[in-house]
């Protein structure tokens, strides 16, 4: 393949900007955008518009290191991409394995699913008492529930002819559709409790039905799910055969060689404590992650962002830019309690992680390849936390060219559910930044 061209960054600004493309995601989500429609991330035209603006052709290969439910890697696809996403929760990795499944497996999955229901009746699991899923579902449906799993593990999720640890490695596209089915089933029979915050879900009671209802219900969802792959494949731009994957991986430790990436269209976690484990609680019981585990915690502590404090001091700390090490001190100054402690040592850690990530992006980025991040600004108490320029202070500390090239104004964040969070800012201003980081030629 011949070394491509780049447009420079002026070209990337001018080509969001003329297309007037929406950041965020439909209020309502159809198709594949309908089977985790997670409330963080940003919407499929905009990273469709920012590949088209960055030149992107098939053959490049296009990663994001915080995949999350996979829009990027499901965009990048159909344009004849590679489409690489990395993501540490195992849920996020599962829905956009599932989504990189073949539409022609997918045409075909009605047979497949009735013969994974007559392999999970021959062969029951043994139903565990500590299992995760009996916070949300009974145990019958428990039951049934972990012998559709294994039927489809056994099946289309070996290797080396053991099934994949869904806890600790992303199942192949095919076996991931079905096990998202089975997952979607299974929460349409648990009972949440009622909630405005879309980060907090728990159980009210346990769910029930027959067996037989709910082998029905997950034929339905399988047929369904298998109609909008078969729908969102008739947007397929590109017939060349693509080696797009998903992966569980750490955005500070890119398992990829140095110089191997075109481009990164990606949104790392914002600066806002959000935790955002919790809002995946019960499909993390599916995969047998409860929130009292060993497992879940070092997931929570592992991520970027995390409101849980890991032991060690965050390195690099001398290596931030000005801009960031201001804020810091800013923080720490405050008077608001344990500002000195535990939020500075919470934002300290959130921008090592970041300064860490950003060092990777420009190891495995080619000599003039571009990294498109979206981030959106916040408050910490009275001070404004402008992350755009934060993380453009960052790249230019690394070697980047960097640039905000996007500026669009939020009126409605997660922080002000909170009632109490407008107390020190009344009239708070948001906005989404789209930053773009450009390695030298």
């Amino acid at each position: 393949m011949k070394p491509y061209q780049l447009a420079p960054l002026t070209t990337l600004e001018r080509h969001l900007k003329d297309h007037a493309v929406s950041l965020k995601p439909a209020k309502r989500r159809d198709g594949v955008e309908s089977w985790f429609p997670y409330y963080a991330g940003y919407s499929s035209d905009f990273v469709r518009e920012a590949l088209i603006g960055l030149g992107a052709a098939p053959g490049w290969t296009v990663l994001d290191p915080w995949n999350g439910a996979g829009t990027t890697t499901s965009v990048a696809d159909p344009l004849g991409c590679d489409a690489l996403g990395f993501d540490i929760n195992p849920v996020a990795t599962l829905v956009a394995a599932a989504r990189l499944a073949h539409s022609s497996d997918a045409s075909h999955s009605q047979g497949l699913a009735r013969e994974l229901l007559a392999v999970a009746t021959r062969s029951a699991a043994r139903l565990e008492p500590t299992d995760p899923l009996l916070a949300w579902i009974s145990p019958r449906l428990t039951r049934r529930y972990r012998s559709i799993e294994r039927a489809v593990l056994a099946l289309l999720g070996t290797k080396a002819e053991m099934p994949v640890n869904l806890q600790l490695e992303t199942p192949p596209p095919l076996a991931a559709f079905f096990l998202l089915c089975l997952i979607r089933t299974s929460r349409g029979f648990a009972r949440m409790k009622a909630t405005t915050n879309p980060t907090w879900s728990s159980p009210e009671r346990r769910g029930d039905a027959t067996a037989d209802t709910f082998d029905t219900a997950f034929l339905s969802m399988v047929e369904s799910c298998a109609a909008d792959a078969e729908s969102a494949a008739s947007t397929r731009f590109s017939t060349r055969a693509t080696r797009s994957a998903v992966f569980l991986g750490d955005a500070r430790n890119l398992p990829l060689d140095d110089q191997s990436i075109d481009a990164v269209i990606t949104s790392p976690p914002y600066c806002t404590r959000i935790d955002y484990f919790r809002a995946t609680l019960f499909e993390l019981a599916a995969l047998g992650i409860g929130p009292t585990s060993e497992r879940f915690r070092e997931l929570r502590s592992t991520a970027m962002g995390t409101n849980l404090m890991r032991g060690e001091r965050p390195q690099g700390m001398e290596e931030l830019p000005g801009t960031v090490r201001c804020l810091l001190r800013r923080i720490a100054n405050h008077p608001s309690k344990a500002s000195d402690t535990y939020y500075h040592r919470h934002y300290s850690q959130y921008f090592a992680d970041a300064h860490r990530s950003l060092l990777e992006l420009h190891r495995v980025l080619k000599p003039g390849a571009c990294a498109v991040l979206v981030v959106q600004s916040s408050y910490y108490k009275n001070l404004p936390v402008r992350l755009g320029q934060l993380f453009q202070s960052l790249g230019k500390s690394i070697g980047f060219d960097a640039r905000i090239v996007l500026r669009v104004p939020v009126s409605k964040v997660l922080a002000n559910i909170n009632s109490r969070a407008t107390a020190h800012v009344p009239d708070r201003k948001y906005t989404e930044d789209v930053i773009a980081l450009q390695r030298a030629a």
